[in-house]
């Protein structure tokens, strides 16, 4: 059965054990925005928050519309997704420095387990 768009996108970030505040960041909402897209109060939601948010959750913007065969396109955690977000947003210098150093804090802990 298809639900409204907003009930769609709740039960996916449930699903992905995000929060409401951690979905507004990554798509970058606001949560009192996000909120009303949920409940389904907002009288507009255009393709590009809907994108947004898709892109946020890892899913497709049809997923989401139809409610059908949500699938999250990578099955990863808040953390990832959050640091994911970050590097994207940053320079390519920076986003490719701070990778290295991620690479190297790795590559210690490992040394460490062992």
């Amino acid at each position: 059965m298809k639900d409204n768009v907003g009930g769609n996108i709740a039960r996916e970030r449930h699903n992905q054990n995000m929060t409401q505040e951690q979905l507004a960041e990554f798509s970058d909402l606001t949560i009192n925005y996000l909120s009303k897209i949920e409940r389904g109060t907002t009288k507009r939601l255009s393709a590009n928050t809907l994108n947004k948010i898709a892109k946020a959750l890892g899913v497709t913007m049809d997923s989401l519309m139809n409610g059908e065969n949500i699938k999250s396109s990578e099955k990863v955690g808040p953390n990832l997704r959050q640091l994911n977000n970050f590097l994207n947003k940053a320079k390519p210098e920076q986003a490719e420095q701070l990778s290295k150093r991620v690479l190297e804090v790795i590559k210690i802990s490992q040394k460490i387990d062992n």
